[in-house]
């Protein structure tokens, strides 16, 4: 009965959750606590309690369009360590069917809940609301890759269609543009060509390339930016062309700067944005990644300027929409950023774990701090988000859990000062004065 046996516990942020909890249900009727702690161990709840189904949130279709969910593609290579690969194109044929406006797709976070044995496509439509379900598979065979996708209508279960590509390693680009450009007609009745030409990514030269440019994503969507940082560095060197290389290059390269302050990395993010930026001025990613640099650098137009073209070639992209938000933030539009956010969320009801310190952040422009203390504790064990929780409880007045929080901050960047906090890249100076208020009262020198 005692709470994660064998499992690693993080003692100091469960603190401020568990005695915001045991705050909320009061004792019990012996006076008691609800939650107990087990020393050396955790924590456990004491109320009898019973087992229910949970589901994710189903989302919504705007504008009733077509909504489509991509699940993971099965890895065949008889390999493990292939999952990158077969991650890979799975994700790039979201990104691909995500330039079509007359669909809706589901974000790659909540489709890849699905991993696994093939899950019943009654259940996934129920849990996305996904109409259509595109599954398949990746078998990596030396030189060669057999790539089969299949199209099927969630509600009825019935194949739409189904195709099986044997081909070069080089030319995984190519059938990548073909399924998506299949799904589309198949749904559609006729693919949006000249709506997406203009936005397509361009294909790398060199397959060693593409090959690290995959293993980068999948340590970036684990937040492992330093090895991301080191794949996409040899994806940028063996090829110099791939604009995207160099665009999650620098985004890497933002989050670093968020660790060490210097200088010199924001100097060499800029550079790999703008280098992706003249491989390839269509792709949203590119787009985005400059904006991201630029919100860094203070440039606030020009940031909002490229976020807006990175929305415009690829409006479903719920990580261009949690930026756009960010920088709406920095810019003293909180409410703008929460409907972007919301609007967000009905593409991926699972999103980003980032995504939560975004929208945090806003609740916390707009003075709603439970809400944003509710926000954080699902944006992850970051140092900036234990500082961003203390300023909230500290203009809640709960002194207590500020002073853990800032505790926590400090455990994890010891020389975190009130001078670091104030390099927050504001634009609105009464937004950038909120949180300083609130970094002031929880304690922060």
């Amino acid at each position: 009965d005692a709470a994660w046996p064998g499992r690693a516990v993080e003692e100091s942020n469960l603190t401020v959750q568990i005695a915001t909890l045991r705050k909320a249900l009061g004792p019990t009727d012996q006076g008691g606590d609800w939650i107990a702690t087990v020393p050396r161990v955790g924590y456990r709840f004491t109320a009898p309690v019973e087992r229910v189904e949970g589901s994710v949130q189903r989302p919504i279709a705007p504008s009733g369009k077509p909504t489509i969910a991509v699940l993971p593609f099965a890895n065949l290579s008889g390999d493990q360590d292939q999952h990158y690969l077969s991650d890979g194109i799975t994700e790039d044929i979201i990104t691909e069917l995500a330039r079509y406006r007359s669909l809706v797709v589901i974000a790659r976070n909540s489709s890849f809940q699905f991993r696994g044995p093939a899950p019943e496509g009654a259940e996934v439509h129920r849990q996305l609301g996904a109409r259509y379900l595109v599954e398949g598979s990746v078998r990596r065979l030396g030189s060669r890759i057999r790539i089969t996708a299949q199209l099927i209508d969630g509600a009825s279960g019935f194949h739409l269609w189904a195709q099986r590509y044997d081909r070069a390693l080089e030319d995984i680009f190519s059938v990548q543009e073909e399924v998506a450009a299949l799904v589309a007609s198949t749904v559609q009745g006729a693919a949006e060509a000249d709506a997406t030409s203009r936005s397509r990514r361009t294909p790398p030269a060199d397959w060693a390339a593409y090959d690290y440019y995959l293993q980068g994503r999948a340590h970036y969507h684990q937040y492992e930016m330093d090895k991301g940082e080191s794949m996409f560095t040899r994806s940028a060197e063996l090829d110099p062309t791939f604009a995207q290389g160099h665009a999650y290059l620098a985004q890497c390269l933002v989050a670093r700067f968020w660790y060490d302050r210097d200088p010199r990395t924001l100097q060499s993010a800029l550079r790999s944005a703008r280098t992706a930026l003249l491989l390839d001025r269509n792709d949203g990613i590119c787009n985005q990644s400059m904006g991201l640099v630029l919100v860094h650098m203070r440039q606030h137009g020009d940031a909002g300027l490229h976020f807006q073209q990175a929305r415009s070639l690829n409006p479903h992209d719920v990580n261009i929409a949690g930026d756009y938000a960010s920088w709406l933030n920095y810019g003293g539009q909180p409410q703008q950023s929460l409907a972007v956010l919301e609007r967000a969320i009905l593409l991926d009801p699972l999103p980003p774990v980032w995504f939560w310190e975004v929208k945090g952040s806003a609740l916390f422009l707009l003075g709603r701090y439970a809400d944003a203390i509710d926000a954080y504790r699902k944006a992850g064990d970051q140092f900036f988000i234990h500082a961003f929780l203390a300023a909230a409880y500290a203009h809640l007045g709960e002194m207590e859990n500020a002073h853990v929080a800032v505790e926590a901050t400090l455990r994890l960047q010891p020389d975190l000062s009130l001078g670091y906090l104030a390099r927050l890249p504001f634009a609105d100076p009464s937004s950038f004065e909120h949180f300083l208020s609130g970094f002031r009262k929880a304690g922060f020198l």
